[in-house]
């Protein structure tokens, strides 16, 4: 079994996504099960969201951290393998789900869906809100695609997607 191609454009496809996994289960391809996933979800997007009062220095943003997540915007993809940050890392445990941590990303992504410029400030990188957006929900498909879906439906993808997890 290989990994899911997903592409998602807005937060309610990734939405759609995590609650069909919930309710349909999956199999695991990675190490982290849909708690994990959504705790680590939840964790990155509350760096912009909740804002850090000290950012990385202007160079390290704009020609370290700017170019890379622009290009993983342009190519919609994101390298599997890389390591994670500690305070980025799910705290959930492995085994059953936690409903708790998957609807704290629910609330998350839909906080990330209404937010306005003005509500973000990353620590590590200059992003316009649809460019943050964008990063988030191709974060999302990067993660949930190491999960393979249990459900009667695991040939059908969500809404917005087309047959093989590509836009539609």
């Amino acid at each position: 079994m290989e990994r899911r191609s997903l592409d998602f454009r807005d937060a309610d496809s990734v939405i759609a996504e995590i609650r069909r996994l919930q309710s349909g289960g999956y199999t695991m391809l990675g190490k982290w099960n849909l708690a994990q996933i959504c705790d680590h979800l939840t964790a990155t997007m509350r760096v912009a969201l909740d804002g850090r009062e000290r950012r990385l220095p202007w160079p390290i943003r704009a020609l370290v951290f700017g170019p890379l997540f622009r290009q993983v915007i342009r190519t919609r993809r994101m390298r599997a393998g890389l390591p994670t940050l500690k305070p980025l890392v799910p705290t959930s445990p492995s085994g059953p789900d936690d409903p708790a941590s998957i609807d704290a990303c629910i609330a998350t992504l839909e906080r990330a869906r209404n937010c306005s410029s003005a509500d973000l400030q990353h620590p590590a990188v200059d992003l316009t809100l649809q460019q943050w957006q964008q990063l988030s929900w191709i974060h999302a498909a990067h993660h949930l695609g190491f999960l393979i879906p249990g459900d009667s439906e695991a040939t059908t993808p969500p809404a917005g997607l087309g047959a093989v997890g590509q836009p539609s």
